[in-house]
C-alpha cells in the first residue's frame, strides 16, 4: 500500500518538523543537550579517578588529571585519599545538578515541540478544502494526526534522551579510555567500522519496513473509521461477516509489517553484543599478558593494574548502549517515518486559490453563475455542466431536481469549498475567486440535510453560527425561536445550557436540523444556503420553519434546496437541474403552467399527499 501523505515529504522530515514547529525554542535544546553530555561525562569520571588514585598510592605514580595543576595534588597519603574522595563527590554533585537542569529542558522544550506540532497539523488540515477529503480517506488524516504525532511524542520523549544517553556513554568511555592507555583505546576503535557496517546494514533494512508499518496502521484506522460510522448500515446489510473479514486482512497486513520489523530488530542486539563481547576478551588477553609479561604484538610501553581495570570497566560500559542500538535505530525509523506523514500532510496543496483575496461586505449581494462546470478531482463526469443563472440581491432562489442532479454541489460551489473548473461565479460583482473564504463564509449562513452539531451546549451550537462564535444571550435564543427551537430547548434538562455530547445523538433528527438552522441564522448573514434543511424533520416541524421563512429570509440573498417542492413554491425563483444542467428556471406557477419536469415532480408530490389524505 502506498502512503499518499509520506510521498510529499523530504529526506530529512525530523529536521524539517523541528525548523518547522521548534525553531523558537532551540535554545532550550541545546542547553538540554549540553547539560545531559556533560553531566554524563562526569557521572563516569569516579572509576578514572579511582584508578588514578590506585596507581599514584600504591605504584609509585604521578596523579595527573588533565586540566588540573600538579601544584594542589597533595603528597600525603591521607591528603591525596581524601583529595581523591572530594574529587568524586564533587563530580558527582555536579553531574547529578546537570542532569536535573538537561532533564527539564528537555521535558519543556519537547512539550512545547509537540504542542505545535499537534495544534500546527491540525491547523493546517482544517484549512484544507473539502476537495482534499474527497481525496483521502478521513481515518488516514486521523491516524497522522493521532498515531503519528503520538510516535513523535514517544521518540521525543523517550528516545532522544536514550540516544543521547547512548552517545554520550560511548564517547566518554572511549575518552576515559584514551587518557588510561592510547594503545588500547585505539585498539577498541577498530571494532568501530564492524559495528557500523552492520547497523547501517539493519538501518537500511528497518527503515522501509516502519514506512509500511505507518501506512497499513493507517489503512486500518482508515478501514475502522468507516466500517463505525456506517454501522447501521453494515447491520441492515447483514454484512457484519464481509467487514469483519475486511478488518481481518488490514489487520494480518499491520501484522505482518510489525512481525518483518521484529525480526530484524531480535537479530540486531545479539549481533552488536557479539562484537562487543568479543572485543573485550580481546582486550582482557591483551592486558593480563602486559602487566604479567610485557607488551604483546605491536604494543609498547607499561600497563598498570590500576589502568586496566578502569580500562575494562568503561570497555563493560560500552555494552548497554550498544546492546539497545537496535532499539533506538528502530525507534528512530519509527519516528522518521511518522515525521513523513506528518510533514508530508503539512506539504500537501489541500487549499484553492486566492487565500489572500479581498475582503467584501455583503449586502443581500446578487449571484451569478456564467457558465460554471465542475467535476469532482480523479473523474472525469461533470457533476455540473454550463450553468449561467442570474440571481436578484435579497431573493430566495429554489433549486429542485432528482437525486444526484447536482444541486448540493451549486451550494458547495457557492460556498468555494471548490473552485469551478470552467466559468465563474460572481456574488455583489465580485468574482469568488478573488474573495478571501474566510470573511466571505462568516456572512454566509448554511444549513445541510446532516444536521451536525458540535460537543457542548446547545447555546455553545446556536452561537457557533455568529462570526468568532459570539453570540448574545438574546440573540440565540431569538435564533432558536424563528427556528423553531425555543420550545423544545426550554424543556431540556438544563435549557439552553445542556450539554448535547458528541454530534447531538441524545435528540431527535428533527430536533437537530432546527438547531442547526437556527446556528445558521444567528449572525444574521447576507446570504443563506439551506440544502435541504426540512428533509428531517417532520410535517409539524416543517409548517413552523415555514412560518417563519418569510422572516428568515427578509432582505436576503437565498438559496433553497428542497426535496419536498411545498418548501419552496413560493420562492421568487424556481431552478430545475438534470444532470448539473438548468433545465427550467421561473416561478412555481409559470413552471407549472410550463407543464415541464418540474410540473411532473409537483402532480407527483401533490398526488401523493393526495392518496395519503384518503
Amino acid at each position: 500500500m502506498t502512503d499518499a501523505f509520506a510521498d510529499r515529504a523530504d529526506d530529512y522530515p525530523l529536521v524539517s518538523l523541528v525548523d518547522r514547529y521548534g525553531r523558537a525554542d532551540l535554545p532550550l535544546l541545546l542547553v538540554a543537550m549540553t547539560s545531559t553530555f556533560v553531566s554524563i561525562f562526569l557521572s563516569l569520571a569516579d572509576v578514572y579517578l579511582i584508578g588514578l588514585g590506585i596507581d599514584a598510592l600504591f605504584n609509585d605514580q604521578p596523579f595527573a588529571l588533565p586540566l588540573l595543576p600538579q601544584s594542589v595534588v597533595p603528597t600525603g597519603t591521607i591528603d591525596l585519599l581524601v583529595f581523591v574522595t572530594a574529587l568524586v563527590v564533587a563530580t558527582g554533585i555536579v553531574s547529578h545538578s546537570l542532569s536535573f537542569v538537561g532533564e527539564y529542558c528537555f521535558g519543556l522544550y519537547t512539550q512545547r515541540f509537540l504542542h505545535e506540532v499537534r495544534t500546527g497539523a491540525f491547523s493546517t488540515v482544517v484549512g484544507f478544502d473539502l476537495s482534499f477529503f474527497d481525496e483521502h480517506r478521513t481515518g488516514n488524516v486521523i491516524s497522522a494526526l493521532n498515531d503519528d504525532v503520538n510516535q513523535l511524542d514517544t521518540f521525543f520523549n523517550k528516545l532522544v534522551e536514550a540516544s543521547i544517553w547512548a552517545v554520550t556513554t560511548i564517547v566518554s568511555a572511549f575518552v576515559y579510555m584514551g587518557l588510561l592507555n592510547v594503545q588500547l583505546a585505539l585498539f577498541v576503535l577498530l571494532s568501530a567500522p564492524v559495528l557500523a557496517g552492520l547497523n547501517h546494514w539493519f538501518s537500511r533494512q528497518v527503515e522501509p519496513v516502519q514506512d509500511d508499518i505507518r501506512t497499513e496502521r493507517g489503512g486500518l484506522n482508515a478501514l475502522l473509521e468507516t466500517a463505525l460510522g456506517g454501522l447501521d448500515v453494515i447491520k441492515a446489510n447483514t454484512a457484519e461477516a464481509d467487514e469483519s473479514r475486511r478488518l481481518a486482512d488490514a489487520s494480518r497486513e499491520y501484522t505482518d509489517a510489525r512481525l518483518a520489523n521484529r525480526r530484524l530488530s531480535i537479530r540486531q542486539a545479539p549481533l552488536n553484543r557479539l562484537v562487543a563481547g568479543l572485543w573485550l576478551l580481546f582486550v582482557v588477553a591483551i592486558g593480563v599478558q602486559w602487566i604479567t609479561v610485557g607488551p604483546p604484538l605491536f604494543f609498547s610501553g607499561t600497563l598498570t593494574a590500576g589502568e586496566l581495570v578502569p580500562f575494562l570497566f568503561y570497555l563493560e560500559r560500552m555494552t548497554p548502549p550498544l546492546k539497545n542500538l537496535g532499539g533506538l535505530i528502530n525507534g528512530y525509523k519509527g519516528a522518521k517515518a511518522a515525521a513523513k506523514r506528518v510533514g508530508g500532510l503539512a506539504a500537501r496543496e489541500g487549499r484553492t486559490g486566492g487565500q489572500d483575496g479581498a475582503a467584501v461586505d455583503l449586502d443581500a449581494p446578487d449571484v451569478s453563475f456564467e457558465g460554471v462546470s465542475f467535476a469532482y478531482p480523479g473523474t472525469d463526469q461533470r457533476v455540473i455542466d454550463g450553468v449561467d443563472l442570474d440571481i436578484a440581491p435579497g431573493s430566495t432562489v429554489g433549486i429542485v431536481g432528482t437525486t444526484g442532479a447536482g444541486k448540493s454541489t451549486l451550494l458547495d460551489l457557492l460556498l468555494r469549498y471548490h473552485d469551478p473548473d470552467e466559468g465563474r461565479i460572481a456574488v455583489q460583482g465580485r468574482d469568488l475567486a478573488d474573495i478571501a473564504p474566510e470573511p466571505y463564509r462568516e456572512q454566509v449562513g448554511y444549513v445541510d440535510q446532516d444536521s451536525f452539531l458540535f460537543d457542548g451546549t446547545v447555546r455553545e451550537n446556536v452561537a457557533a453560527g455568529a462570526p468568532g462564535g459570539d453570540a448574545s444571550d438574546e440573540a440565540v435564543r431569538e435564533a432558536a425561536r424563528v427556528a423553531g427551537a425555543d420550545e423544545f430547548v426550554r424543556d431540556l434538562p438544563d435549557g439552553y445550557d445542556t450539554e448535547l455530547g458528541a454530534q447531538g445523538t441524545t435528540l431527535s433528527g428533527g430536533q437537530r436540523q432546527r438547531l442547526a438552522i437556527a446556528r445558521a441564522v444567528v449572525g444574521d448573514p447576507e446570504l443563506l444556503l439551506f440544502d435541504e434543511a426540512t428533509s428531517h424533520v417532520d410535517t409539524e416541524t416543517e409548517r413552523v420553519v415555514q412560518e417563519h421563512l418569510a422572516d428568515i429570509t427578509a432582505d436576503r440573498t437565498t438559496f433553497v434546496v428542497a426535496h419536498r417542492l411545498s418548501t419552496v413554491r413560493h420562492a421568487d425563483q424556481l431552478v430545475v437541474l438534470e444532470d448539473g444542467v438548468v433545465t427550467e428556471s421561473g416561478t412555481h406557477e409559470e413552471l407549472v403552467e410550463k407543464g415541464g419536469s418540474y410540473a411532473k415532480l409537483w402532480n407527483v408530490q401533490v398526488g401523493a399527499v393526495a392518496a395519503a389524505g384518503d
